[in-house]
C-alpha cells in the first residue's frame, strides 16, 4: 500500500504540474481560461490496528477533473455591457461624422454662407448700380446653395457607408451563430464520453463575446438528463447552448431562439427581416430589433418609413431640405415683388430646385445676366430698398413643418434649434458610451481576475506541486529501503 499511495501521489502532481504548465503557456492566449487539476482522495481502507475499533486508511490521492475556471455570472455582466457600449459608442461615432459635416461653428458652415448672403445684399442696396455688388450677391448664392448642395450629399454618403456597416454586421452575426452552433455539436459529442472540452468552452465564450458587440441575446443552458444529479455528484460539464434573442420587452417577452442546441437549426438576419431556428420568419420593427451596434447603426442610417425607423441621418437631410425649400420659396417670392435693372418684374426662379438641399442651385437666368437680380421696388435708378427688403429675410418668420423642429421662426433660429438638437443627442451618446465603457471594463477586469492566468500564482503552483511531486518521491525511495531491508537484510542469521 505505501509504493502505491506515494505512486498515485506522483502520477497525480505530474498532471497537476502539466496543468500549471498549460497555463503558464497559454498566459498571452486571448480567451484562455485557466485550468486546474481538482484533486480528491482515493478509497480509503478499514484497518484494526488492534483495539476494539477499526479506523480507516488513506490510500492517496487522484486527480479528478480538469476544469477550466470561469465565472459565468460575470461573463453575462460584461457581455450585457458590451451589448450598451457597443450602442452608445456606435451612435457616438456616427454623430462625430454628422458634426463634421455640419462644422458648426465655423467659417465654412451654412450659418456662415446665409451671413455672407444677406450682408451681400444689405451691400446690394447701398449701391443697386453697382456691377460688382450685383456679382457678389451671385457668388454669394451660389456658395450657399453649394454649401446646401455638399452638406446633403455629404451626409447622404456617410448614411449609406452606414447601410453597408449594418450589412456588414449582420454577415457577422450570422456567421457567429454558425459557429456557436457548430461547436455546440462538438461539445454535444465530446461530454457524453466524460470528456470535458475545455477548450472548445473558450471558443464558445469567444464566440459569444464578440456577438455581444453586435446584437442583446441571453444564454440558455440546455441541461441533460432534464438536469438531475445523483447522490452527491455535482455537474461539471457546461452542455449545449441554446442562443435566444427577446423582440419583445422585460415585462412582455418574445423570445425567438436563434441557435437550437437540440434540433440544431440556425437562425439568420437578413436585412430587417429575422428567421428563426426552426425557419419561421419575422419582419422587425425598431422596436424588435436586439440592442448594439445593428440597432445603433439602423437607428443613424434609419429604414424609412414603411419600416418606422427614420434614423438620425434621415432626421438631418429633411431638416435641411426643409430649409432649402422655405428659405428659397420665401426669397423667390420677395424677389418677384422687385423690379430688376432692366425695368421688369423679378424672377421667381433665383433659386431653382428648391425643394431638395442636395439638387437647389442658383437659376440660369440670374448665372447668365446680373441684371435680372432684381433690387428695386419703385424701378427708379439707384432705388436699392428691394435689395434691403431680401436681406430682412433674415428676420422673417417662417412656416416650418417638415423638418424635425415644427415652428414658426426664422431660418437662423430653426437651424439653431436642428444644430442644437444634433448637439444634445451627440452629447448624450458621448455620455453614456463613456459610462457604459468604464462598466464594461470594470466588469472585464473581475472576469479577468476569476479566469486570466497570473503568473504569479501559477509559478507558486509550480512550486507546491513540484514540492510535493519531490516528496512522493522520497516516500518511494523510503518504502523501497524498508523492502530491502525486509527482503534482503532479514532472515540471515546461520547462512
Amino acid at each position: 500500500m505505501g509504493l502505491e499511495t506515494a505512486r498515485r501521489s506522483l502520477t497525480t502532481h505530474q498532471w497537476a504540474l502539466q496543468a500549471t504548465g498549460n497555463n503558464v503557456a497559454n498566459a498571452s492566449n486571448p480567451g484562455y481560461s485557466r485550468q486546474r487539476l481538482s484533486i480528491g482522495m482515493t478509497e480509503q481502507l478499514s484497518v484494526n490496528f488492534g483495539g476494539t475499533k477499526a479506523g480507516q486508511f488513506g490510500t492517496g490521492v487522484r486527480g479528478e477533473t480538469l476544469a477550466r475556471i470561469r465565472d459565468l455570472m460575470i461573463d453575462q455582466q460584461y457581455r450585457d455591457e458590451t451589448v450598451k457600449n457597443s450602442f452608445y459608442a456606435t451612435k457616438e461615432a456616427a454623430f462625430g461624422r454628422m458634426e463634421d459635416i455640419i462644422n458648426e461653428p465655423s467659417e465654412n458652415g451654412l450659418a456662415k454662407s446665409l451671413d455672407l448672403f444677406w450682408g451681400s445684399l444689405q451691400d446690394l442696396s447701398v449701391n443697386p448700380d453697382d456691377t460688382g455688388a450685383r456679382s457678389v450677391v451671385r457668388q454669394r448664392a451660389m456658395t450657399l446653395a453649394e454649401t446646401f448642395n455638399y452638406m446633403s450629399s455629404s451626409l447622404t454618403k456617410v448614411q449609406d457607408d452606414l447601410k453597408s456597416e449594418a450589412d456588414v454586421v449582420i454577415k457577422k452575426v450570422n456567421d457567429l451563430l454558425t459557429k456557436i452552433s457548430d461547436v455546440n455539436r462538438q461539445i454535444g459529442d465530446a461530454e457524453p464520453l466524460g470528456a470535458l472540452p475545455n477548450e472548445l468552452y473558450d471558443a464558445r465564450d469567444r464566440y459569444m463575446d464578440e456577438l455581444a458587440q453586435y446584437v442583446e441575446f441571453e444564454r440558455k443552458p440546455v441541461d441533460y438528463l432534464n438536469g438531475e444529479t445523483r447522490g452527491n455528484s455535482q455537474r461539471m460539464a457546461e452542455g449545449r447552448i441554446d442562443i435566444v434573442v427577446n423582440l419583445g420587452t422585460k415585462a412582455a417577452p418574445n423570445n425567438v431562439t436563434l441557435v437550437d442546441a437540440i434540433g440544431g437549426g440556425i437562425g439568420k438576419f437578413d436585412g430587417l427581416e429575422l428567421t428563426d431556428a426552426a425557419g419561421a420568419v419575422t419582419p422587425l420593427t425598431h422596436a424588435e430589433i436586439p440592442n448594439g451596434k445593428l440597432k445603433a447603426l439602423v437607428e443613424m442610417y434609419g429604414e424609412g418609413a414603411n419600416e418606422g425607423i427614420d434614423g438620425a441621418f434621415t432626421v438631418m437631410l429633411k431638416d435641411l431640405d426643409e430649409m432649402a425649400n422655405q428659405f428659397a420659396t420665401a426669397f423667390n417670392t420677395a424677389h418677384s415683388g422687385n423690379i430688376d435693372a432692366t425695368g421688369v418684374a423679378g424672377t421667381d426662379q433665383f433659386f431653382v430646385n428648391v425643394t431638395s438641399a442636395a439638387d437647389i442651385t442658383v437659376g440660369d437666368d440670374i448665372m447668365k445676366n446680373l441684371d435680372l437680380i432684381a433690387a428695386s421696388k419703385d424701378g427708379n435708378i439707384g432705388d436699392g430698398s428691394g435689395a434691403l427688403a431680401l436681406a430682412d429675410l433674415k428676420n422673417q418668420a417662417l412656416a416650418f413643418t417638415g423638418g424635425s423642429v415644427t415652428t414658426n421662426s426664422s431660418i437662423g433660429k430653426y437651424y439653431q434649434n436642428v444644430i442644437g438638437n444634433m448637439a444634445v443627442s451627440a452629447s448624450q451618446s458621448g455620455s453614456l458610451a463613456k459610462s457604459t465603457f468604464a462598466l464594461m471594463a470594470s466588469s472585464d477586469q473581475r472576469r479577468q481576475s476569476v479566469s486570466a492566468v497570473s503568473l504569479d500564482e501559477e509559478m507558486t503552483m509550480m512550486i507546491q506541486y513540484q514540492h510535493a511531486y519531490n516528496a512522493a518521491a522520497r516516500n518511494i525511495t523510503a518504502v523501497d529501503e524498508m523492502l530491502d531491508k525486509i527482503i534482503n537484510g532479514m532472515g540471515v542469521v546461520g547462512r
